[in-house]
């Protein structure tokens, strides 16, 4: 019975401490650059940069990312951030990262798609999905929906 009210002790101090968590809403405010980066046969890589701001008290950690890349309206595949990002707190700034797809996330009748756009001078670019956000071991995913003209 001791060891029951260890446990049930423990859990209340944890959601205790989640409790005084105060979160705040991560805002984009600005994407003021799009660009390919790299576009092969082993996939296609988007420079983008984002301007983010994070009111909160704490550090915000980009830990995931679900997102679908589209092409002059066409849907080409599915993508992921590269790297990890850490949103700085109390911070208003740009972020630089990349959005990676490979050859296998790529879908069959994009590849079509992706020919006839090297011909053109400018690529309408969305980015549609959600990235996973941590801070002090709490998880909430953030909806990304970027749609950019990039010169090529």
């Amino acid at each position: 019975m001791k060891k029951h009210l260890q446990y049930i002790l423990l859990l209340v101090l944890a959601i205790q401490h989640t409790a005084c968590i105060t979160y705040k809403e991560v805002e984009v405010v600005d994407v003021p650059d799009v660009g390919i980066k790299n576009f092969s046969m082993k996939g296609i890589d988007v420079e983008v940069a984002m301007q983010i701001k994070n009111p909160n008290n704490y550090d915000i950690s980009i830990v995931d990312s679900d997102l679908t890349l589209f092409a002059e309206g066409k849907k080409i595949g599915i993508a992921r951030v590269k790297e990890k990002i850490k949103l700085k707190k109390k911070s208003n700034q740009i972020y630089r990262f990349t959005i990676q797809t490979n050859a296998a996330d790529i879908l069959t009748g994009a590849v079509p798609v992706l020919m006839s756009l090297l011909l053109k001078d400018n690529l309408d670019v969305h980015i549609q999905g959600d990235i996973k956000a941590k801070a002090k071991g709490v998880g909430k995913r953030f909806p990304v929906d970027v749609k950019e003209k990039i010169k090529l």
